[in-house]
């Protein structure tokens, strides 16, 4: 056998070698591989993720929404535990028949643009609702929970022209026990429930780390728990209608919502006592990718021009804007009717070189 047969004999093994080590890998990955944190064999494409996710899940790989949503109040009275959560659900539901939420799609108003354009981030503050007890709010973006489910939804909407619009709520103090929701919800959201446990909201609850569609039995995502310290975020995508929420700078789930262009708010709330400091956008984020995409409600600061200067008014807007001197008569000068005019003239008659202004020196006014 010549050298020229033994190279392709050569290559042609290279070959199967090759072939044989991409087929074994493909076995490998699709039955398992070890684990990097541990012994056994975990496999490739159902991760613990996979199986958190199958739990609230049909067999077509999406969740149940539809039989929740569509459960009866009695039949999810029956469902729910507890004297407490089937009060506040038979609540939410009442106050959904009174106060009809609305669903209409749509951008800023005008006035909205003028507050935003003057504030910046600031514009967006959580305002406390006549029916919230114990819920103090300082400077729009602190808010304080004493006890009790409340809700508290921002002034504004998100301006649904980006992509993504995003916030982050500090705990800054959280008693034991205490539950924090925060999310998107829609208007005239009922305010002594959690965020994501009625009609039209997504929230993210701190206690067991679940993200809830609409209704107390509807967990679209399961996530872990967070504690006091930790920064929550608050991600919403107008255009998908897509919510995502973040811990400590890192996004642990996603939502699917039919409300593409709706108007939607942020929305915080607590069912005990806390502290909780929102951050709209007016100080860097802890998630960097929100800092470096923009992805905050509106600029830090106000963008209108300062006023002018004094001694420098040839280009003050005011003063461009004022009434002609005409406008002014000199009729608004006269003496009033009744006034007495012999009186007038005498208090008047002596000039202004002779009056005494400090009588004890007779000091006047040409010797200062």
């Amino acid at each position: 056998m010549n050298e020229t047969s033994v190279g392709v004999v050569a290559a042609v093994c290279v070959c199967i070698a090759i072939t044989a080590a991409g087929v074994g890998l493909r076995v490998w990955f699709a039955r398992g591989r070890p684990s990097l944190c541990g012994c056994g064999w975990r496999s490739g494409r159902r991760g613990s993720w996979w199986q958190q996710y199958q739990q609230h899940s049909n067999k077509d790989g999406s969740r149940d929404s539809e039989s929740v949503q569509g459960l009866s109040i009695e039949s999810a009275l029956d469902k729910l535990e507890g004297t407490a959560a089937q009060q506040n659900y038979a609540y939410a539901c009442q106050y959904a028949e009174a106060h009809p939420i609305d669903d209409s799609t749509g951008l800023l108003s005008s006035s909205d643009l003028e507050l935003i354009a003057e504030h910046g981030a600031d514009a967006w503050r959580f305002v406390a609702d006549e029916d919230n007890v114990g819920v103090s709010v300082r400077d729009g973006t602190e808010v304080d929970f004493t006890g009790g489910e409340q809700s508290l939804v921002a002034n504004l909407q998100f301006p649904n022209e980006q992509r993504v619009y995003y916030y982050e709520v500090r705990l800054t103090r959280l008693a034991p026990g205490t539950n924090v929701a925060v999310g998107v919800a829609m208007r005239s959201y009922p305010p002594l429930r959690l965020a994501g446990w009625a009609r039209n909201s997504v929230g993210y609850h701190t206690c067991d780390g679940c993200v809830y569609h609409s209704h107390p039995l509807d967990i679209c995502r399961k996530t872990r728990p967070a504690q006091t310290s930790d920064t929550l975020g608050v991600g919403w995508r107008p255009r998908s209608g897509k919510a995502f929420f973040a811990i400590n700078g890192v996004i642990v789930g996603h939502a699917r919502t039919p409300w593409a262009q709706k108007r939607l708010y942020p929305i915080v709330s607590a069912d005990g006592p806390c502290s909780l400091s929102v951050n709209m956008g007016t100080r860097a984020f802890v998630l960097s990718h929100a800092n470096m995409r923009y992805w905050a409600v509106a600029p830090p600061e106000g963008q209108r021009p300062p006023p002018p200067l004094y001694h420098c008014a040839s280009e003050s807007l005011l003063l461009a804007t004022s009434p002609p001197s005409s406008v002014y008569s000199s009729s608004t000068h006269d003496i009033p009717p009744g006034y007495d005019d012999a009186h007038h003239q005498h208090f008047h008659s002596a000039p202004h070189s002779v009056i005494d202004v400090n009588p004890g020196t007779g000091r006047n006014l040409d010797s200062i």
